[in-house]
C-alpha cells in the first residue's frame, strides 16, 4: 500500500504547526508569577555565591518579562540592577585566582551592560581601571605564544578602554614588529612613547624607543651582509642606522656598526663620534673591544697614534687581541 506524497507532506507540516503553537503557546502563557519564580531562582543563586548561574537566570527574567509586559517592568529593571555587578564578581572571582583571560570577558560586560541598562556607574568604573593592565597582560602572554591576532584584539581593546594607556600602544607596535608592518609599527611606538613621555612612563618609553632601535638595526645588518665588497656602498645600511639612531640614540650596536661603515668610508671624524657614542652603553667584554679596535682604526686613520695605541691596547680581548697586536705594530711608539 502506497502513501500519497501530499498526504505525507501535509502530515509532517500539521506536527511542524502542532510543535510551534504548543511553543507559541508556552511563550505566551508566561505569567507575572513565572516572572518572580524565575526572579527568586536567581537572587538564591546569589546567596549560594553562583553568580554566573545567577546571571543565566536574571537573563531569563528580562526575556519573560518582555513577553509579560508593563506588570513584569520593575522585576525586570531589578534583573538589570544585578546584572552588570554580577559580571563584576565573576571578573573579581577570577582574578583572585589570577585567571586574567576568563576575567577580561566579565569586567568588558560589567562595562558595556551599565552603559546599556544606565546603571552600576561605580561598579563600570572600577572594571575600566582593571581592563587596560589585564588586556595588555594577557595580549603580551599571546603576543609570546604566536597569536599575534588575538594579541593585537587585546591592545586594540587596551587602547579603547583607555586611550591614552602607553603600554596599549607599545603592545601594538610589538604586533605589528612581529608582522613586519613597519608603518604601523612605528605609529604604534611613536605613541607609546608620547603618551609614555606624557605620563612620565619611562619604562615604556625606553622600550619603545629600544624596539624600534633595534628593528631598524636588524634591518641594517641585514643591508650591511648585503654590501657589494668589491664596489662597496653604504647608503642602504648608513639609513637604516640613521633610523635606529634616531629613535633609539643610545643603540650600542648601531652606533657600532655605523663605526665601522665610517671607517671603511674614510671618514674618521664620523666613526670616533659613534665608536665613542657605543662605548658609553657597551657593557659586554668582547663587544668594548670590538668597538675599542675600530676606535683605534679611526684614529690611526687620523695620525693620532697616541690615542690609536690606547685603543688597541683596549682591544685586546678575546678575538680582538691578535688583530689588535698586528695593528699596534704599525703605530708608532706603540707598546
Amino acid at each position: 500500500m502506497s502513501i500519497n506524497p501530499k498526504k505525507k507532506s501535509m502530515k509532517r507540516f500539521m506536527i511542524l504547526l502542532v510543535a510551534a503553537m504548543i511553543s507559541f503557546t508556552g511563550l505566551y502563557a508566561q505569567t507575572y508569577v513565572d516572572v518572580v519564580a524565575k526572579f527568586n531562582e536567581g537572587a538564591d543563586d546569589i546567596n549560594k555565591g553562583e553568580f554566573n548561574t545567577a546571571i543565566t537566570h536574571f537573563n531569563e527574567v528580562l526575556a519573560m518579562a518582555d513577553v509579560v509586559g508593563d506588570s513584569a517592568a520593575d522585576l525586570a529593571s531589578k534583573a538589570k540592577e544585578q546584572i552588570p555587578l554580577l559580571n563584576y564578581q565573576m571578573a573579581i572571582g577570577y582574578m583572585k585566582q589570577k585567571d586574567y583571560e576568563n576575567a577580561i570577558p566579565y569586567l568588558e560586560n560589567t562595562v558595556d551592560l551599565a552603559a546599556e541598562y544606565e546603571n552600576n556607574q561605580e561598579y563600570s568604573e572600577k572594571a575600566m581601571r582593571y581592563l587596560p593592565t589585564l588586556l595588555t597582560g594577557v595580549g603580551t602572554q599571546k603576543l609570546k605564544g604566536g597569536d599575534n591576532d588575538e594579541a593585537l584584539r587585546l591592545f586594540n581593546h587596551a587602547a579603547k578602554y583607555s586611550p591614552n594607556y602607553p603600554k596599549a600602544y607599545l603592545g601594538q607596535g610589538m604586533v605589528y614588529k612581529a608582522n613586519y608592518d613597519e608603518q604601523k609599527m612605528i605609529d604604534a611606538f611613536s605613541k607609546a612613547i608620547e603618551l609614555g613621555k606624557a605620563k612620565n612612563d619611562t619604562e615604556t618609553v625606553e622600550d619603545a624607543q629600544n624596539a624600534l632601535g633595534g628593528y631598524f638595526t636588524e634591518l641594517g645588518n641585514i643591508e650591511l651582509e648585503d654590501v657589494d665588497q668589491e664596489m662597496p656602498d653604504f647608503t642602504y645600511a648608513i639609513e637604516a642606522f640613521d633610523k635606529a639612531l634616531q629613535y633609539d640614540p643610545d643603540n650600542t650596536d648601531a652606533n657600532y656598526k655605523m663605526a665601522i661603515i665610517y671607517n671603511r668610508d674614510i671618514q674618521y671624524d664620523k666613526s670616533i663620534e659613534h665608536a665613542k657614542k657605543a662605548l658609553e652603553t657597551a657593557t659586554d667584554e668582547v663587544k668594548i673591544a670590538a668597538i675599542n679596535f675600530e676606535l683605534g682604526n679611526a684614529y690611526f686613520g687620523i695620525a693620532e697614534y697616541d690615542l690609536a695605541c690606547e685603543s688597541y691596547n683596549n682591544a685586546m680581548v678575546d678575538i680582538f687581541e691578535e688583530r689588535a697586536i698586528a695593528k699596534k705594530e704599525k703605530v708608532p711608539g706603540c707598546n
